[in-house]
């Protein structure tokens, strides 16, 4: 079976570490509680577009070793590509695509294949749910509650990590996971 996985806040702890980077490298402290909507510049008192240059320094400057994986991400990513092709779909510009390449093979020391969803800070490029109509991948494992709602009115089912900027959304093709063990017992519904 094709399974779409998204990278950050799905397989690696991105915002937490975001916003840590945020705090030393500018002084204001923004709890992972307080983010609703995906537009960092609201919550750090900046333009869009500033907040955007912010987030592609954090980009240009962590190391893979400091963004940990969620818990059990990497025992399921492993199970799952032992018998499933499994797709990371990401919003990340291209131009940092190597930082994932880089995370999964010191983590899971294996390639997976890589799709960018292009600029997601300009809302460029195809969408989660062209891309997986594309590629007739069913099921998208996700966090943005904007893309789970896209792809589940598309007809692909998702499974949406539960956070607090996706509290909002729901539709009869999303399934809310608290984590890996959750996502992991949901597709087997799925995929048997």
């Amino acid at each position: 079976m094709k399974i779409g996985i998204d990278f950050d806040d799905v397989i690696v702890n991105f915002v937490d570490r975001l916003m840590d980077f945020y705090y030393t490298k500018y002084g204001k402290k923004v709890n992972i509680d307080e983010i609703e909507i995906f537009n960092w510049g609201i919550y750090w008192g900046v333009s869009r577009e500033e907040a955007t240059k912010r987030v592609d320094e954090f980009h240009e400057t962590h190391d893979v070793k400091i963004l940990p994986a969620l818990d059990n991400a990497i025992y399921s990513l492993q199970k799952l590509m032992d018998k499933n092709e499994v797709f990371i779909i990401t919003g990340r510009p291209i131009r940092f695509g190597y930082k994932i390449e880089s995370w999964l093979e010191y983590h899971l020391k294996r390639k997976l294949r890589i799709i960018h969803a292009g600029e997601w800070h300009k809302g460029q490029a195809a969408t989660k749910a062209e891309i997986c109509k594309e590629l007739k991948i069913p099921v998208l494992i996700e966090d943005s509650g904007e893309t789970a709602v896209d792809c589940a009115e598309n007809g692909i089912k998702v499974l949406l990590f539960d956070k607090p900027w996706n509290k909002k959304f729901s539709h009869k093709n999303i399934i809310r996971v608290q984590g890996w063990k959750e996502a992991m017992r949901e597709l087997k519904n799925h995929i048997e």
